[in-house]
């Protein structure tokens, strides 16, 4: 919709082709890649800035018939500070082939990236990952590629990664998905302060397996912990939350600043 046209615009697609090309992979369901890259600590903020300067060079090269790029953002809180996170959409394993291919093989103004940001560059590191797109629409929410952020900002925005790594077994996710499925409608209910939106829920398909990603976008942190609080009313969540316990090892979260993309 126009919501979704005004966040492409925001990311750097500025023509009617861009456009479109941002919009495409909605058709099929795909996948996600989670790309996390480690920074020199030196280096951490001019590579913030020159991949924002580069904002509409990434968009050009990710947004194509078979793939979307979605963001980049930068640890604020939480975890390693000098690591960044990139997200991006295919529409299957051969679009992202022959997308990385052109990554990989830079000219222009892609090339010219590229030769600044690498040096600056320690570790990369990319896991796959599927959308709980089904257990999201039963809550009313859009799913990724539906969703868009407000047109105005009320703070600085942050948002969140929640990684759930569950045990080993087949049934792991899929009872995860049941148990987060029952309390989230709660949860968003008993929620008033509009200060927060679940943006996804993936869970990994390549990488480390068993691994469920919450990204949620809060309005400030200090929202962010606001919603927190609020949504311990809800009884039905927090007996969700603790069947879930049952099957996680370990649960951490992030809280990050968007350095470029639409959803910035």
């Amino acid at each position: 919709g126009l919501r979704m046209l005004s966040a492409a615009m925001k990311g750097g697609f500025r023509s009617a082709a861009g456009i479109a090309r941002a919009m495409t992979t909605a058709s099929k369901p795909g996948f996600f890649e989670l790309r996390q890259y480690d920074i020199k600590p030196a280096c951490i903020n001019d590579w913030v800035s020159e991949t924002k300067k580069a904002g509409s060079v990434r968009a050009n090269m990710f947004n194509t018939d078979g793939s979307r790029f979605l963001g980049v953002w930068r640890s604020e809180i939480g975890g390693n500070l000098n690591r960044v996170h990139h997200l991006y959409h295919y529409a299957d394993y051969d679009a992202r082939d022959k997308v990385r291919k052109a990554a990989a093989n830079p000219q222009g103004d892609w090339a010219d990236y590229l030769k600044v940001v690498k040096p600056w560059m320690d570790v990369q590191s990319s896991s796959a990952f599927v959308e709980a797109t089904s257990t999201l629409t039963q809550c009313g929410l859009p799913g990724a590629l539906n969703w868009s952020p407000p047109s105005e900002g009320k703070g600085q925005v942050a948002y969140e990664m929640r990684v759930y790594q569950l045990q080993l077994g087949y049934s792991r996710v899929p009872d995860f998905l049941k148990l987060y499925g029952s309390g989230l409608p709660d949860k968003l209910n008993v929620d008033k302060t509009g200060a927060s939106q679940l943006v996804t829920l993936l869970y990994s398909d390549s990488g480390p397996m068993n691994k469920v990603v919450e990204l949620w976008r809060h309005e400030t942190m200090e929202r962010g912990i606001e919603s927190r609080v609020a949504s311990r009313g809800a009884d039905k969540w927090k007996a969700a939350i603790a069947g879930i316990a049952g099957h996680a090892d370990t649960f951490e979260n992030t809280f990050m600043r968007p350095v470029v993309g639409p959803w910035c």
